[in-house]
């Protein structure tokens, strides 16, 4: 078998394989998605790919005309390796919890565009001027909307993209997307709305202010009008809607590709795109969840027809803090520098390990629920069960720590400092917290480059690293250092944690910590097992 317009033609193999194929003429959903665009999406990554492309999918296979563009922003190669071979159509693997897999054939795109490609960058502000395009939804990671540097400075590429013909920008982001809106307003300047899906706090927010960031420079030099400004400020013609997802995609796993040969696909095999496996499957668990501010500008997709919550902003806001902030993201971090530090190969196999399972254990239920505000859509205390009981301890859904703990110093500020700050403006006691400065500990001691084990390892790429590394990594194990000199300029930092940790009783903790997690080799786990007073294993 083979995962193309053409291979599906095979109906009885996959039919004998029990994998759902689509019930309506991809080709020709295409081809009619071409001539009459309506939804532009950038970032087609996995979890776009398995979550928002099936969705398109589902709406299309009950009539409803949602066809997706999709715009990889900046690396062609993905788009060439992970999308072309297969007609832009994706083989969703979802790993049980039970050992079972079910599979679906997902068609939600008609067309693919690189937008550093100049016929396709000429292509996509050709539909982005379109009336009947409403929608420019996003899945490009969190670093993608940085527009400064962690000084406060305008980056390299934000000042680039300022200086330089706003009708032509292609490099970066948000740029991009400001061009998209000065091509739209020039065009007539019909409504739309751009919906960040990616998985950071207010990303409606983020993403408004870091076009507008790009369009008030442009301003400044007087290369687009005022009409223009205004027009793209105002929320009734451009919408910036917050929204929160939630659906484990691991990388592509080698175990499901084997398994999919063994099926008798071809074309299924892991290729490299950089530094980074693709594949034509995403392998993903079944939970997911999607909840978007319903605040449209223009005429959106029936998505609450498809199991996406459409709530207030209060409500969404709610959700995205107990998820965030509290019952899910903060204790993948916690596990994904601890599971590094350690050595162990998934997050599922650190759930096994009683000592990692109650550090995440305490982390959501004893420091983290007391601060949390119920949504009403989903009650906290089963979400968190949810969590800590069936999705990380997923063994067929195989995890890198390394993966998870990409960014980690963008992720901070978001999954730990927003619990930090309801401490303080609830006058709780930052004193009865524990294991919020044991993570940080374990990230400073992460930085370090140096395993439980005393052996090196390669941390994760994260847009600080080599500026923290500075302070920590000429640490071995065993020195006798003076841990407040190396940690202040990291624990002051606010934007890291959100707060200065030396104007809380945190930062003590946190140095405390660090001095005995480089006692030498063993003490990362004598340490958690101290704390946690669990016997270690």
């Amino acid at each position: 078998m083979e995962l193309s317009i053409a291979g599906l033609k095979q109906g009885t193999d996959y039919a004998t394989a029990g994998i759902s194929v689509p019930t309506f003429d991809v080709a020709q959903m295409q081809t009619s998605g071409r001539e009459t665009p309506r939804w532009v999406h950038l970032g087609p990554g996995n979890i776009f790919r398995v979550f928002i492309a099936k969705i398109a999918h589902s709406m299309i296979a009950d009539g409803k005309r949602w066809p997706i563009t999709a715009v990889v922003p900046r690396d062609a190669a993905k788009l060439d390796l992970q999308l072309a071979p297969h007609d832009l159509m994706t083989l969703g693997v979802t790993l049980n919890p039970d050992g079972t897999r079910s599979l679906d054939v997902i068609a939600g795109m008609s067309e693919a565009l690189a937008a550093s490609r100049i016929a396709d960058f000429e292509r996509l502000m050709e539909v982005a001027v379109r009336e009947e395009v409403t929608l420019v939804s996003l899945t490009i990671t969190e670093k993608g909307y940085a527009v400064r540097d962690s000084s406060g400075d305008l980056a390299a590429a934000a000042r680039h993209a300022i200086t330089a013909d706003p009708h032509q920008q292609q490099s970066h982001a948000m740029a991009l997307l400001a061009t998209l809106l000065l091509r739209r307003w020039e065009a007539g300047g019909p409504p739309i709305t751009l919906l960040s899906c990616d998985n950071f706090s207010h990303n409606g927010d983020k993403l408004r202010d870091a076009i507008f960031t790009i369009i008030a420079g442009w301003a400044e030099r007087g290369a687009v009008s005022p009409e223009f400004v205004a027009w793209a400020r105002d929320g009734s013609r451009v919408a910036f809607p917050i929204s929160v997802i939630d659906k484990i995609t691991p990388l592509p796993n080698q175990s499901v590709a084997d398994g999919l040969a063994e099926l008798g696909f071809s074309d299924m095999g892991l290729v490299t795109a950089g530094q980074t496996p693709v594949a034509g499957f995403v392998n993903t668990e079944s939970a997911q969840y999607l909840v978007i501010e319903d605040n449209f500008a223009a005429q959106r997709p029936p998505f609450e027809e498809y199991g996406v919550q459409m709530v207030s902003r209060e409500v969404c806001d709610a959700f995205e803090h107990m998820k965030v902030t509290t019952c899910l993201n903060p204790l993948h971090t916690a596990l994904a520098v601890t599971g590094c530090l350690l050595r162990f190969p998934t997050i599922d196999a650190e759930m096994r390990d009683p000592l990692l399972a109650e550090l995440v254990h305490r982390l959501g239920w004893s420091e983290g629920l007391p601060v949390v505000v119920d949504p009403g859509i989903v009650s906290p205390a089963d979400f968190l069960t949810e969590v800590e009981t069936v999705r990380f301890p997923n063994r067929y859904l195989p995890d890198d720590p390394a993966r998870i703990a990409m960014d980690t110093s963008q992720k901070l500020p978001i999954r730990f400092g927003e619990t930090i700050k309801r401490y303080l403006e609830r006058g709780l006691g930052l004193e009865q917290l524990e294991v919020i400065p044991l993570v940080f500990a374990l990230w400073c001691r992460y930085l370090m480059g140096i395993a439980d084990d005393g052996a090196p390892f390669t941390p994760s790429s994260d847009p600080l690293l080599e500026e923290l590394q500075a302070h920590v990594s000429h640490i071995a194990l065993g020195d006798h250092i003076d841990v407040h000199e190396a940690l202040n300029p990291i624990l002051a930092n606010a934007e890291i944690f959100a707060v200065d940790l030396y104007e809380t009783p945190l930062a003590a903790k946190v140095e405390n910590y660090f001095s005995r997690l480089i006692a030498g080799p063993g003490a990362v786990r004598a340490v958690l097992a101290e704390v946690l007073n669990k016997e270690s294993e």
